[in-house]
């Protein structure tokens, strides 16, 4: 038993340092956990710009994104998977898994962004301003 324990923490170390992505699929296809999630549906996860005090609203089914002023003032709201006509890819409808700010890492200005990871393992950039999807690719 402890040859077995032993090998299973060895299995974890090595997991964690070299970064795999683990991803786990029901019986029908869909996908249900892995190590990209970071958040599940369930309830709304909401970022605050400390900058200009702007909010960053997904919702409780993890789908759309919504902009506020800092007074509630609706900027806009996305649909990035569909906005950014991504495709079917391992799910027929992926969920957002990933929600945070990050400076994007793609051009020369490297602006603020939300970065987002679908439970099918696309991931890309929100813009703030405008809302609009940037995918970056798949894992």
């Amino acid at each position: 038993m402890k040859k077995v324990f032993i090998g299973l923490i060895l299995s974890l170390i090595s997991f964690c340092a070299f970064g795999q992505t683990t991803i786990i699929y029901n019986a029908q296809g869909k996908v249900i956990g892995g190590s990209h999630i970071k958040t599940k549906p369930g309830d709304s996860i909401r970022i605050i710009d400390p900058g200009t005090k702007n909010y960053y609203v997904l919702d409780a089914p993890h789908i759309y994104i919504t902009a506020y002023d800092k007074n509630g003032k609706k900027l806009w709201k996305t649909d990035p998977y569909m906005d950014g006509q991504m495709g079917e890819y391992r799910t027929k409808r992926p969920i957002i898994v990933d929600f945070k700010f990050v400076k994007e890492s793609f051009s020369s200005t490297k602006v603020e962004t939300i970065s987002i990871v679908y439970d099918n393992t696309e991931f890309g950039y929100v813009n703030l301003n405008t809302g609009r999807y940037s995918s970056m690719g798949r894992d």
